[in-house]
């Protein structure tokens, strides 16, 4: 799916809405990430590219639009990641993402979601490791957490992992050329949210 099929998708996805209790708000958070399995050629060894998860963040907007007991939020943010070798180097990831949640109100304040994340990876980058192309660019995950709500103030805690099969190749380490293996750049991440409500939920009708 190209880029521009993805930002069709979330403008319909945020316009295709009538006369339903419209909630518009701003998050931003961290994220904690592990890349999958990570795989190399003879001439370089995997004890060389173990990963390990840095803290990235991310920040965006959303909508929340209520269903009795239930809510649909679609969302829209930027989001950054990164993963380390050691001391071989790192691999960063910088993403356009759009949840589409649909949560189930517990009790009071209380509430748990899941949903599919669509994402277009902008850019990937590393300090010292030379990468070739990313299979893909499109990718789709699942996300599923919980929520809590204090007044326009929202505190959640999400899990997600990555569907689409995503590799993208070493070309060298250190100056040698050479292609050293291929690492899966699906998402495996924990991440956790502040919300805030931007209006109060009125009944919204979006032509």
């Amino acid at each position: 799916m190209k880029f521009s099929n993805l930002v069709i998708m979330i403008t319909m996805l945020f316009s295709s809405f009538a006369w339903s209790q419209l909630n518009l708000g701003i998050k931003a958070g961290l994220n904690y990430d592990t890349l999958g399995d990570i795989t190399s050629t003879e001439e370089l060894s995997l004890n060389m590219l173990n990963s390990n998860s840095e803290t990235g963040f991310h920040m965006g907007i959303y909508t929340n639009l209520d269903l009795l007991v239930f809510y649909l939020r679609p969302e829209l943010q930027y989001t950054q990641t990164k993963s380390t070798f050691g001391e071989q180097g790192s691999l960063s990831l910088n993403k356009l993402e759009a949840p589409v949640l649909l949560g189930y109100k517990l009790l009071g304040p209380l509430s748990v979601f899941a949903g599919p994340s669509f994402q277009y990876i902008i850019s990937d980058q590393s300090d010292e490791i030379t990468l070739g192309e990313l299979k893909e660019n499109f990718t789709v995950s699942l996300q599923m957490g919980t929520e809590l709500k204090l007044g326009r103030l929202g505190v959640g805690i999400r899990f997600e992992r990555g569907f689409t099969d995503n590799e993208v190749i070493i070309l060298n380490q250190n100056d040698i050329n050479f292609e050293a293996g291929q690492i899966d750049t699906r998402s495996k991440q924990w991440i956790l949210s502040l919300s805030y409500d931007l209006n109060p939920k009125v009944p919204t009708r979006v032509y």
